[in-house]
C-alpha cells in the first residue's frame, strides 16, 4: 500500500495546527494503521514482541559495551600502544559493521524511515552512534601518540578525535536518524568546540559563551532546514546548547553585558519561531529566557543592593510574568 495518501493527510492536519509537526512519523503510523489494519498487527501481544526484542538487544549491547569498557579501564595502564590501538579498532569496526548491517532493510519491504522498521532504525542508530565514539576516542589516542609538542596551547588529540566523532556519527544518523545519534553528535561538537576554545582564548568564558551560542543556533538553523528526522529533540538540544552559551558571559562576571545580549536575542528569536513553527522548545526557552535575564540585570543596575529576599522575589515575579505571556503566545499562536 503506497503511503502518498496518508502523508497528504498528516502533512494536512500539520498544515492545520492540528497536529504537532515533530510527530508527524506517529501520526503517519497512526493513519496507515487506520487505513490498511489487515496489513499491520494491532494485537498487543504481536506489538510487545519487536518491543522485548529491542530491548534485550539494548540490555545485550550495553552489558557488553560496558564489559570492554570496564576491561580497558583496568588494563589500561599496563597495555602497549599497539594493544590499545589494536582493541579500541576491532571495538569499534564491530560496533560500526553491526550498525550498518542492522541498518539493512530487504527490498521488497518498507524503508528503514518507516514507522514498520522503528525497532531496526533505533537499533542500527545506537550502534552508529557508539562506533562513532570509538572513532574518536581511537583518533584521539593516535593523535596524542603521534604529537610531541607539549608547548601548544590546544589540546588537538581531543579537538581532532571529537571531529571525527562528530563525523562518523553524522554519517550514522544519516544512515539511520535516532534521538542518540543527536546527542552523540551533539556532544561531539560541543567537546571539539569547547577544547578549542580552552586553547585559543584567554577570555575563556567570552569565547565559550559566544562559540556555545553560535553551536546551538547552526544546530537549529539545520534543524528548521529540515536535516534531522527528530525535530522536537534537535530544537531542544539546540536552545539548551544557545542559551547556557548566552548565560557562560554573565556566569564568568567578565562582560556581564554580553551574556544578557545573547540572552536577549535568544528569548525574541524564540517568541518569533514559536509563533512561525508553533514548536514547544522555543516557547519553553523564551520563558526560561526571560525568568534568568530579568533578575540578572536587575541585580547587576542595583549593585545587588536587593539582598537575597528582594532577588527571590524578582525571580519569582518574572517566573509568574514569563509564564502568564508564554500561556498568552500559546493561546493566540493556536487560534
Amino acid at each position: 500500500m503506497t503511503t502518498a495518501p496518508a502523508e497528504r493527510v498528516v502533512d494536512a492536519l500539520i498544515g492545520a495546527h492540528l497536529v504537532d509537526p515533530s510527530t508527524r512519523a506517529e501520526s503517519l503510523s497512526v493513519v496507515l494503521d487506520a487505513l490498511d489494519g489487515r496489513a499491520r498487527p494491532t494485537g498487543t501481544g504481536r506489538r510487545a514482541l519487536p518491543q522485548l526484542v529491542e530491548v534485550v538487544a539494548y540490555l545485550g549491547g550495553a552489558l557488553v559495551l560496558a564489559a570492554g569498557a570496564l576491561f580497558l579501564f583496568e588494563q589500561w595502564g599496563e597495555l602497549g600502544f599497539g594493544a590499545r590501538v589494536a582493541w579500541l579498532a576491532v571495538s569499534t569496526v564491530v560496533l560500526l559493521v553491526a550498525g550498518f548491517v542492522a541498518a539493512q532493510v530487504p527490498g521488497d519491504g518498507p524503508g528503514l524511515r518507516e514507522p514498520a522498521n522503528d525497532v531496526r532504525r533505533r537499533l542500527a542508530g545506537s550502534l552508529l552512534t557508539f562506533g562513532g565514539l570509538g572513532a574518536a576516542i581511537l583518533v584521539g589516542h593516535l593523535v596524542d601518540h603521534a604529537t610531541t609538542d607539549d608547548l601548544s596551547a590546544v589540546y588537538w588529540p581531543g579537538v581532532i578525535g571529537a571531529l571525527v566523532g562528530v563525523l562518523v556519527g553524522a554519517i550514522g544518523y544519516r544512515v539511520a536518524p535516532t534521538a542518540v545519534g543527536l546527542v552523540g553528535t551533539i556532544t561531539g561538537a560541543i567537546t571539539a568546540t569547547m577544547t578549542l576554545v580552552d586553547g585559543v582564548d584567554r577570555f575563556e568564558g567570552d569565547a565559550a559563551g559566544v562559540a556555545l551560542f553560535l553551536l546551538g543556533v547552526l544546530g537549529l538553523a539545520l534543524t528548521e532546514l529540515h536535516w534531522f528526522r527528530e525535530s522536537t529533540v534537535a530544537r531542544s538540544l539546540g536552545v539548551t546548547v544557545a542559551l547556557v552559551g548566552a548565560q557562560v558571559p554573565v556566569m564568568d562576571g567578565t562582560h556581564s553585558w554580553l551574556g544578557y545580549l545573547l540572552t536577549l536575542v535568544v528569548v525574541v528569536a524564540g517568541i518569533a519561531l514559536y509563533l512561525s513553527r508553533l514548536a514547544w522548545p522555543y516557547l519553553a526557552v523564551a520563558v526560561i529566557g526571560v525568568t534568568l535575564l530579568v533578575p540578572e540585570v536587575v541585580a547587576d543596575w542595583t549593585g545587588g543592593s536587593l539582598g537575597a529576599v528582594g532577588g527571590v522575589l524578582v525571580a519569582g515575579i518574572t517566573l509568574l510574568a514569563a509564564s502568564f505571556a508564554g500561556y498568552r503566545l500559546r493561546a493566540e499562536a493556536t487560534d
